[in-house]
């Protein structure tokens, strides 16, 4: 009797395991899914020329030129410079300037669109209240600059960065 309940317990787990595998594995491929770039995703950004694929259950807002998520108190502000190359930008945007707007400066990434355009990103740290938040700040552009902030809780960020960097490669 022990050996068949051994028996029995052993397949049982085996099956619930290969389930939560298997779940889990699905689970991942849907979300992976949900990052990758398909034009048909892109929709312009509230009272912008510029399209991009914002996370899923993000809503247009007009009132910042973007998209928010109230759940994760996560927004995305869109704003054109026409006439300037973000190269122009980026010469000013040194550690010690983006330290005297009050915000830490963490790091600068170069980057490139799915549009195959050259973009850098900034990551700076602000406390806004008792919460310490993280903006990427995205520009891309040679004529005109896109500007795009993406402001996240630090402690969202495992959850939110690979959704920031796939809305990042979509901007046109």
């Amino acid at each position: 009797m022990y050996k068949s309940f051994f028996t029995l317990a052993l397949l049982l787990a085996s099956v619930l395991l290969f389930s939560q595998e298997n779940t889990l594995s699905s689970f991942v491929q849907d979300q992976n899914e949900k990052l990758s770039f398909d034009t048909s995703k892109l929709v312009q950004a509230p009272n912008t020329n510029v399209f991009l694929i914002p996370p899923e259950y993000f809503v247009a807002d007009p009132s910042i030129n973007g998209f928010a998520h109230a759940g994760s108190a996560t927004t995305i502000q869109v704003i054109e410079v026409p006439g300037v190359s973000y190269n122009v930008i980026e010469a000013s945007m040194t550690p010690e300037y983006i330290e005297s707007q009050n915000y830490t400066y963490i790091e600068k990434t170069e980057f490139k669109t799915e549009a195959n355009k050259n973009g850098i990103i900034y990551i700076v740290r602000f406390t806004s209240g008792e919460v310490e938040y993280e903006r990427a700040m995205f520009f891309t552009g040679e004529e005109n600059t896109i500007w795009v902030n993406i402001n996240y809780p630090l402690s969202m960020k495992k959850l939110i960065y690979p959704a920031v960097e796939a809305c990042f490669k979509s901007v046109q």
